[in-house]
């Protein structure tokens, strides 16, 4: 046997490591030796192989065998010195793993080969490449300098994945981003690189691309992804939000890159979803607007809901035009930002987890009130929104029931009203809900109704007590060309009639739109007309007028 393989150096290296396998070729017999770490992990048929180079080819992955191929043959023929590779090989479990392939040639002193030796390296352990979807990992961006290349950038993330993980299964969701990252990868020029961000997002550095190339990148990549078919032929519909960068313009660095890109996405996401959005200086105004918001909201929830206050708005009933109610409004003004509207600083509290205990606190301010009004002005409806997020916690319904005991409400004034209806997942379960809610007296209210035909799939699993008109139906109702509206209010407020709920009208906002409905079915009205959401003040201003004139 040839000495190279009966050695002390070979024996200390082949056991230094147990991710990384050396191997020596005489290529003169072409004969191999490789450690026995080599051969338990990749299975091969023992550590002395004739032809390794066609045996190992037999391991390669299908993908990356012309890469390795070309590498080694480059190395035996002379074209290149030494043998630099990665590529995924097949070990004794059938599964593929990244390696990391070094090697050189020694000759002899005519140039003909003699000995080929190596080591090969497994580099899955090292985030090199992401285990998953085989592609590159973040920290691989740092051995590209930002400041000197161009091109463009996208950041890629699949809209709603939680809810196809919840609907599918983690094996499933597995598939799908396997199938997604490779279509991202056959769809990108050679030059170009795709990278595993995290979780559902994925990062293509596309150089010497401009914002119109990857603008027709991601709506080809769109059209290839909205239907994945798996495994067992089912079919996955799927949609993709994307945020845009040029390098160096708008990012000399991979942080700052990384940044604009996430800035991006995340705005895509919240305002333009399905969409590719490229990074502006507004998207970053937005961003550091948002972070503020976060901070100083967080701040008054510190210091005991500082800066937030209840409007409230009147329920007038219909015929009478008499105030029996009001719907409790946020309204908030930061230490820092003082001019935030509902729409935006409610958002930021949904996003970030906040809104659950902020809205026990407009729980309790609005059932204080109506006990605190009883005396004077007698029993009111009032009522408070609640989102699905805080549905879903599983002590709303026991800190409810408590906070109607501390004040000794009486239930049956206090109306309920689920927003964001039509994103229910589990109608079921809040089914139960609900009916336990109003066993113990609450009323519950559907908001924003007739928005999405969900609204109309709600009412076959909620058993509810009023439903609220949606204000886009009502607002324009006087204006030529509006007749659907009327018919459309019109049909809703009968079909409320013979199930046996009563209605709120929302958006009733001038004398001839309450002229409309006021001939209509509807319980209550609701609207700029009678009045704007008001503090407490000018809400019992509007009472003692209310009674005054009765």
């Amino acid at each position: 046997m040839s000495d190279i393989f009966n050695n002390e150096l070979f024996e200390a290296f082949a056991s230094a490591s147990d991710n990384v396998y050396i191997y020596v070729c005489d290529m003169e017999i072409d004969v191999s030796r490789w450690s026995k770490a080599s051969v338990e992990y990749f299975g091969l048929e023992g550590e002395y192989i004739k032809d390794a180079a066609n045996v190992w080819a037999e391991h390669v992955h299908p993908e990356d065998l012309d890469v390795y191929m070309e590498d080694i043959s480059s190395v035996f023929s002379g074209a290149k010195r030494y043998h630099d590779c990665q590529y995924r090989a097949r070990n004794r479990l059938g599964e593929y793993v990244w390696v990391e392939c070094k090697g050189s040639v020694i000759r002899d002193s005519d140039g003909n080969p003699k000995i080929f030796a190596g080591l090969m390296t497994r580099i899955d352990g090292q985030s090199k490449y992401d285990t998953l979807t085989g592609l590159l990992t973040t920290p691989e961006l740092r051995h590209f300098d930002f400041s000197v290349l161009s091109g463009t950038a996208l950041l890629i993330g699949l809209d709603g994945f939680r809810k196809v993980v919840g609907n599918y299964g983690y094996n499933t969701a597995d598939e799908i981003l396997i199938e997604f990252a490779q279509r991202i990868k056959e769809l990108c020029e050679p030059e170009w690189k795709v990278f595993r961000f995290s979780g559902d997002e994925f990062m293509v550095v596309a150089f010497g691309a401009d914002k119109a190339k990857m603008t027709a990148y991601y709506e080809n990549l769109c059209r290839e992804t909205e239907t994945i078919e798996l495994k067992n032929k089912q079919r996955i519909n799927l949609s993709a939000s994307a945020g845009g960068a040029l390098f160096p313009q708008d990012a000399s660095s991979r942080e700052e890159l990384i940044n604009k890109l996430e800035h991006s996405l995340e705005h895509a996401k919240n305002n333009q979803r399905g969409t590719l959005v490229f990074f502006s200086e507004e998207i970053a105004r937005k961003h550091e607007r948002g972070l503020a918001l976060r901070e100083d909201l967080k701040q008054c929830i510190r210091q005991s809901y500082k800066g937030f206050e209840l409007y409230f708005q009147p329920f007038v009933m219909s015929g009478t035009n008499t105030i029996t109610g009001c719907e409790c409004l946020l309204r908030w003004k930061g230490e820092k930002v003082r001019d935030s509207y509902p729409m935006e600083f409610i958002k930021v509290l949904e996003d970030y987890g906040d809104i659950r205990e902020v809205g026990y606190w407009v729980m309790e301010q609005a059932i204080r009130q109506q006990v605190s009004w009883r005396d004077t002005y007698g029993e009111l409806r009032v009522s408070f929104n609640v989102s699905y997020q805080q549905f879903l916690d599983e002590t709303f319904e026991s800190r409810l029931a408590a906070c109607a005991e501390k004040y000794g409400v009486n239930p049956e004034y206090i109306i309920i009203e689920l927003t964001e209806s039509c994103q229910v997942d589990n109608p079921e379960e809040l089914s139960a809900t609900f009916d336990r809610l109003r066993a113990r007296g609450f009323k519950i209210a559907l908001d924003d109704f007739g928005t999405a035909y969900a609204s109309l799939e709600m009412l076959k699993c909620l058993h509810v007590d009023y439903i609220k008109i949606e204000h886009s139906f009502v607002r324009e109702l006087s204006e030529p060309g509006h007749d659907i509206d009327y018919v459309i209010i019109d049909n809703l407020l009968e079909m409320c009639k013979r199930l046996g709920y009563d209605s709120i009208v929302e958006g009733v906002e001038n004398d001839k739109v309450a002229a409309i409905v006021g001939e209509m079915n509807a319980t209550l009205l609701q609207g700029y007309y009678y009045s704007r959401p008001v503090c407490r003040t000018d809400f019992e201003k509007l009472l003692d007028a209310d009674r005054g004139a009765a």
